[in-house]
């Protein structure tokens, strides 16, 4: 008995450096601050926060946001951004070449950082994407957004943070808030769509270890927190774009599986494959001059904005 405790908290640790290997472990935070990058013209505002400090406690720094945005855009469509890292780590800083793409194209690029696991639930992460989306409602025109034209964008966690908050109404709902605002939603690399598929048939040891230690080991919570088992005809959901890894097994069936309930249930949905010689970079290169994969995401956006 002694010997398997051992084991079991070994392998935990593993977990641990494995997702720390990949992701920030400390959300940055400072003072709201405004700088301009004349090269290409945009504007950033840092560390802006999206749920007021009560009374007189301090600003939750994992509840900030930076906004990019065009120079002299007066109300830009927003997309808004959130990070991967297994639901326990990762930072709003995680953007790579997306805000330089993005706001070149005319969007604002909202990157948000959340509370994260291990002290905070999944449930609390989903109500911080609510509130943010609840800040751009009611903040964003004084920043230069769009609040009628917001798109959700998420990679790994975030993307099934995304999918979940959209497909579950009842999230907003709690929150006195619909989806109506939200035109659409770019998922990347994800293999968490169907966590009840994953446990059973499709994860990776690790990737089964992982997912209990953040949603238990109870299937009923495996099937409610899984988007797949929340689409169905006759719910109005926005138009998805999944994009996933082909040198990733488990997300590439995922994001199958996904787009054909999505299908089934006629929501628009596109598949965008990454490039095969990625090597596990499709979120990093989205944005890069000549990216194919970045090419067909703005034709799906145009389209939807």
């Amino acid at each position: 008995m002694t010997t398997l405790r051992f084991r079991a908290k070994a392998l935990r640790r593993l977990l641990v450096l494995w997702l720390w290997l990949g992701c920030t472990c400390q959300p940055s935070f400072a003072e709201p601050q405004q700088e301009i990058d004349e090269t290409f013209n945009f504007s950033v505002t840092r560390n802006i926060p999206y749920v007021p400090a009560k009374l007189d406690q301090a600003v939750n720094k994992l509840q900030i946001l930076d906004i990019y945005r065009p120079v002299g855009a007066e109300s830009s469509p927003v997309i808004l951004y959130i990070h991967g890292g297994g639901w326990a780590f990762g930072d709003k800083k995680d953007v790579h070449y997306k805000p330089h793409y993005f706001t070149r194209n005319g969007f604002a690029f909202v990157s948000m950082n959340y509370r994260l696991h291990w002290d905070y639930k999944v449930y609390d992460e989903l109500v911080d994407i609510i509130s943010a989306i609840a800040w751009i409602n009611q903040e964003g025109a004084s920043h230069g957004l769009d609040s009628s034209r917001v798109v959700l964008m998420g990679h790994a966690a975030g993307a099934h943070l995304s999918s979940l908050v959209v497909g579950d109404p009842s999230y907003l709902l709690a929150e006195n808030m619909t989806a109506e605002n939200i035109k659409a939603v770019i998922a990347i690399d994800s293999s968490s769509y169907d966590i009840l598929r994953l446990m059973k048939e499709l994860g990776s040891f690790v990737e089964r270890r992982q997912h209990e230690l953040i949603f238990g080991g109870d299937q009923n919570v495996w099937k409610a927190a899984s988007p797949i088992h929340h689409v169905m005809k006759g719910k109005s959901l926005p138009p998805f774009a999944i994009i996933y890894d082909l040198s990733l097994d488990a997300s590439t069936l995922q994001a199958k599986g996904f787009a054909k309930r999505l299908a089934e249930a006629d929501v628009p949905v596109i598949m965008i494959p990454g490039l095969e010689d990625s090597k596990t970079r499709t979120n990093e290169l989205i944005g890069t001059a000549g990216n194919v994969t970045t090419g067909a995401l703005m034709a799906f956006l145009r389209s939807q904005i």
